[in-house]
C-alpha cells in the first residue's frame, strides 16, 4: 500500500466518505503521491506530452511568444511563465531557439518556470527576487531561466504570457451522476471488505450545478462527468501576476456543449500507467496518472471575471500550422540530413498536428491590457515565417510504442 493510499483510507476513516477531489489531490500531490515521487513522462513514464514529442513544438511556441512580445511593443523584459513545467524540456527549447533564430528577442525574454511537485528546483521562498514580486530586474542575462517549486505564481504586474501545456487536466475535479434530473455527487468511501468503493451523495460544492448548467441541455440520468473547482482560482492568479499580456493554454477538452455530449456520458476520467490507458482510478494509488479533460468554456468565462478576454480557440493543429511547421518539415526535408533521422524527425513532428492525437488538443489563447484588434495580430508577419529555420535536429524522444495523455 502506497503512503497516498494510507491517507487517504486514514481520512475516510476519520470523516467518512469524500469527495473526489480530495482523494484526486492526495493521489496526485501527496509527499506519497504521484508527482512528487515518479517521473511522468518520457519513455520510462506514463505517457508523453508535446515538447517530448520533438523540439519543433517549443519552437513554434516561442514563434507566439515573440509575436506576443512584439504587439506588446517589445518591452526590455518580457516574462514567460509557465506553469506546471515539470522538467523544463519546454523552458528550454523555447531559449534554445529564441536565442539561435530570434536574438533580439532573447535579449528581452526572461523565463520562470514553475512546477509544484517536489524537484530540484529551489522553492519560491528561497529566491529572493521572486519573492520581492516585482519581476523588474533587466539586468540579468539574456534569456535567463529560473525554475521554482511553487503552485502559485510570484510575480506580479508583469508584461508577458503566462503558459502552460497539460497543466488544468491535473487540476483535481468532482465527479457527478445525473439521477432523478438532478446530479448527485460521486463520493469516495470504503465498504464493509475494505475496498474502495462509490456513492452518491448531496453535491457538497454549488459548482456541480453551475457549469451543468452551461451544457445548454438537461442531462439524462446515469450521465457522469467531471467539475474543475480550481479553474476560477487559476485564472484569478494568472491574471493577478500580468500588467499586460497573454495567458496561453494548451491541453485536451472540449467547450462544455462537447463536454457534456452524450459521447461522453460516461465522463472523461482517465488513468495512464506505464504508457496504458489504466482501468480504475483506484488501483496504484500514488503510482499512476489521473486526469479529465480541460473545461474550455469555465476557462474563458473565468478569464472575464479576472478582466482577460478571448483572443481565440482552436486546434493545436492549426495553432501550429499559423506558426510555420509546415515550413519546418519542408526544411528538414531539404537539409542533408540523413534518410534515418530525416524520417524520424518528420514523424515526431507529424504527431503534434495529428488530428487523431496531439493535434486535437484545443489552444486557448486570452489577453489582459494587449490592444490588438484582431486574433492575427498574433500570427507572425510572412517575413518572419519565411525565414523559419527548423530546431536542431533531434533522437527522437518518444518510447515505442508511445502514447500521450
Amino acid at each position: 500500500m502506497t503512503p497516498a493510499e494510507r491517507q487517504i483510507r486514514a481520512r475516510i476513516a476519520d470523516g467518512g466518505a469524500i469527495a473526489f477531489a480530495e482523494f484526486m489531490r492526495i493521489a496526485l500531490y501527496h509527499m506519497g503521491g504521484y508527482y512528487p515521487n515518479r517521473k511522468p513522462i518520457g519513455a520510462g513514464g506514463d505517457y508523453f506530452t508535446s515538447p517530448v514529442a520533438h523540439p519543433a513544438f517549443g519552437a513554434l511556441v516561442c514563434v507566439q511568444l515573440r509575436q506576443m512580445w512584439r504587439t506588446l511593443g517589445c518591452p526590455t523584459s518580457f516574462w514567460a511563465i509557465e506553469c506546471g513545467a515539470g522538467d523544463g524540456t519546454l523552458a528550454n527549447d523555447v531559449i534554445a531557439y529564441a536565442q539561435r533564430q530570434f536574438p533580439e528577442f532573447a535579449l528581452s525574454l526572461r523565463y520562470l518556470a514553475i512546477d509544484r511537485a517536489p524537484s530540484t528546483y529551489p522553492r519560491e521562498d528561497e529566491n529572493p527576487e521572486l519573492r520581492s514580486g516585482t519581476g523588474s530586474d533587466s539586468s540579468s542575462s539574456p534569456s535567463e531561466l529560473e525554475q521554482i517549486q511553487s503552485d502559485t505564481i510570484p510575480l506580479r504586474g508583469v508584461d508577458g504570457c503566462i503558459l502552460s501545456n497539460e497543466l488544468l487536466d491535473a487540476f483535481p475535479v468532482h465527479r457527478f451522476e445525473m439521477a432523478g434530473g438532478r446530479p448527485r455527487e460521486i463520493l469516495v468511501t470504503l465498504d464493509a471488505n475494505g475496498d474502495f468503493a462509490e456513492r452518491l451523495s448531496e453535491p457538497t460544492t454549488p459548482l456541480i450545478a453551475e457549469r451543468i448548467a452551461t451544457a445548454g441541455r438537461m442531462l439524462p440520468d446515469g450521465f457522469r462527468g467531471e467539475v474543475n473547482p480550481s479553474i476560477g482560482a487559476w485564472v484569478a492568479s494568472a491574471s493577478a501576476a500580468l500588467k499586460r499580456g497573454y495567458v496561453l493554454t494548451i491541453d485536451y477538452g472540449y467547450e462544455a456543449d462537447e463536454l457534456y455530449s452524450d459521447a461522453r456520458r460516461r465522463g472523461t476520467l482517465q488513468t495512464y500507467y506505464r504508457h496504458t490507458d489504466a482501468s480504475s482510478p483506484y488501483q496504484r494509488i500514488g503510482r499512476q496518472d489521473l486526469t479529465a479533460h480541460a473545461d474550455f468554456t469555465a476557462l474563458v468565462e473565468s478569464g472575464r471575471d479576472a478582466g482577460i478576454r478571448p483572443v481565440f480557440l482552436t486546434t493545436q493543429a492549426e495553432f501550429l500550422r499559423s506558426l510555420g511547421i509546415e515550413r519546418m518539415a519542408s526544411a528538414i526535408r531539404d537539409s542533408g540530413m540523413n534518410r534515418m533521422d530525416k524520417t524520424a524527425n518528420l514523424r515526431d513532428m507529424n504527431r503534434l498536428i495529428d488530428p487523431d492525437g496531439l493535434g486535437n488538443f484545443r489552444v486557448l489563447v486570452q489577453r489582459k491590457n494587449a490592444r490588438i484588434t484582431h486574433s492575427t495580430n498574433l500570427i507572425p508577419p510572412p517575413n518572419t515565417l519565411a525565414h523559419l529555420r527548423p530546431p536542431t535536429p533531434t533522437e527522437s524522444r518518444l518510447p515505442k510504442p508511445s502514447f500521450h495523455r
